[in-house]
């Protein structure tokens, strides 16, 4: 499913969230502000941890654009990435390494409506990777930010410090510099873009109230928990859509190619299992803010590997485009850790 730490990571998935309750719930106040010296064994680990969150990052984004190229069997591969959460799930709470409370019917009732929209997320994004460039997809996603700041302000009442404003601004005007000097512009993929835009925005306000109620007001349920119903009830959606979508050929398909695609497509079911433990050791080892920017340079990282596997080409102004939208996105979410802390 996708990532909880990180839902605008391409076509990424949020994938599992693997960090127990206690650790999610504290772990800005403690790792916010690191010590001053780590020692020789801790910052190895570190460094350890960051390359992993980079290598599941990179395999989720990467990985996703090249087996929708070579193999087009977008519900076929989502029903094996989040089957094969659902066993690293359903494994880890047998085995007691999980926490999960007891599943009540009225927690899969409730959380049906966020399987359909993530669903619906993974859908698009995998759909829209073969028409558009990995860096359509991060300025997408950066946008979406912006989309839920304004509701967040205009329907919750959300207040935001003047830093935040502007840094929502310029990730805008990033945004639309990008858009209207996109030389590989293809309506098809920014279609399925807009609607994975739309099943992110609903996604996140859905998820936003539920989780939080279950999870931290009721304690009815962990965040475990809340993924493993999720990822569970995107399986029959998705199994219908591969039907629906004649995708009875998969196998068909994927018997004649070749090795290193076939290990690409196993990769990305593992690589969203990968970010959801490398993020939260991150989290424990380094601060808060290095994550985000660990995070940033990652999506930079994979957008120049796409431009290369790829031959993507961008424009000059395009370029600067995205740069500012990045740079706005990232802004943003280190002034939302400075005002979150101050509020504690």
């Amino acid at each position: 499913m996708p990532n909880k730490q990180e839902m605008d990571e391409e076509a990424g998935v949020e994938k599992v969230p693997l960090m127990k309750e206690d650790e999610g719930q504290n772990q800005s106040n403690t790792h916010d502000h690191p010590p001053d010296s780590m020692p020789h064994k801790d910052i190895k680990e570190a460094a350890f941890w960051l390359f992993m969150l980079f290598l599941a990052s990179v395999t989720m984004t990467v990985g996703n654009k090249y087996v929708m190229k070579e193999w087009d069997f977008a519900n076929t591969l989502t029903l094996m990435q989040n089957g094969t959460a659902v066993l690293y799930l359903g494994l880890g709470r047998y085995g007691g390494m999980l926490d999960m409370k007891p599943f009540a019917l009225q927690q899969w009732k409730v959380f049906a409506v966020s399987s359909f929209f993530l669903a619906m997320q993974i859908l698009t994004s995998l759909k829209a990777l073969p028409f558009v460039a990995i860096a359509t997809v991060v300025a997408f996603r950066n946008t979406c930010t912006v989309v839920i700041a304004m509701i967040d302000y205009t329907f919750f009442g959300t207040k935001f410090s003047r830093e935040q404003i502007w840094s929502l601004a310029l990730t805008t005007l990033g945004m639309i510099v990008y858009a209207l000097q996109d030389i590989n512009f293809n309506l098809v993929g920014y279609l399925w873009l807009v609607g994975n835009s739309v099943a992110t925005i609903f996604n996140t306000f859905w998820n936003k109230f539920y989780i939080t109620h279950y999870t931290k007001e009721l304690k009815i349920q962990t965040s475990y928990g809340v993924s493993f119903i999720q990822q569970v009830e995107t399986l029959p959606i998705v199994l219908v859509l591969a039907m629906a979508n004649n995708e009875g050929a998969f196998y068909e398909k994927f018997t004649p190619l070749v090795m290193t695609t076939k290990l690409v497509i196993f990769s990305t079911c593992l690589g969203g299992i990968l970010i959801g433990i490398a993020y939260p050791k991150c989290f424990s080892l380094v601060s808060g803010t290095s994550v985000v920017v660990a995070s940033t340079a990652n999506k930079a990282v994979s957008i120049l590997i796409g431009m290369y596997l790829f031959g993507t080409r961008l424009s000059t102004i395009q370029v600067i485009g995205l740069l500012v939208c990045i740079a706005g996105s990232l802004w943003y979410a280190m002034e939302g850790k400075k005002v979150s802390k101050q509020k504690k």
